[in-house]
């Protein structure tokens, strides 16, 4: 039985007993004494079972926003590697959850330079250098991002494949770059839109 169906039976039994004491109100062992207990113990039971339906939630988003949190530094650190000498509207800052707005205009004004002014041979061999170390990591962190939303796993199955591409060259740098940064810029949202990033439950 699951847990919805053991609550509707909980719920129907609650609502039998009710009608059984309603329209038998004569006294009697099975009205007067056995009925309320029973009437008792299916609040009670369902009482129990709300309180532990909140906590488990909590619960779960609590594991959840520490797994965003790990996945967040990884792109943290692909930011920051790569992008640190780049004008200051493009720069993300440290990229954390509750700063939404900045992080988002960041990530646009950065792909936008990229595509208006594409990136020059240095950066090109830096964040090739980087993909190259970096991308068995994010490889197997896809497993990890799953545990989220479907979009946190979706992005993060793009940015690893454009980090492989950009590994093995088989994708232009800028353009599989701009592929990345679109879809750390829908992580970001994504997060956000689920509040599960660290300091949703102070905003």
């Amino acid at each position: 039985m699951t847990r919805t169906n053991f609550i509707c039976a909980l719920i129907a039994t609650l609502v039998v007993l009710s009608l059984v004491a309603f329209f038998k109100s004569e006294d009697g062992f099975l009205v007067g004494n056995l009925l309320p207990e029973m009437m008792g113990v299916c609040v009670e039971l369902l009482i129990i079972i709300f309180v532990f339906d909140v906590w488990q939630k909590n619960e779960e988003k609590q594991k959840s926003i520490k797994i965003e949190r790990r996945l967040r530094e990884f792109l943290i650190f692909f930011l920051k590697h790569n992008f640190s000498d780049f004008p200051p509207s493009c720069n993300p800052g440290n990229f954390y959850g509750k700063d939404h707005t900045q992080n988002q205009n960041a990530i646009k004004n950065l792909i936008s330079y990229i595509e208006q002014n594409s990136i020059n041979e240095e950066v090109v061999l830096k964040v090739q250098k980087y993909c190259e170390n970096e991308k068995e990591i994010f490889n197997n962190l896809i497993p990890v991002a799953s545990d989220l939303t479907n979009d946190h796993f979706k992005s993060w199955v793009r940015i690893s494949y454009f980090m492989n591409a950009i590994a093995s060259k088989n994708e232009k740098t800028s353009h599989a770059l701009v592929n990345i940064l679109q879809n750390i810029k829908r992580f970001d949202d994504e997060s956000y839109a689920s509040k599960l990033y660290v300091g949703a439950d102070e905003t």
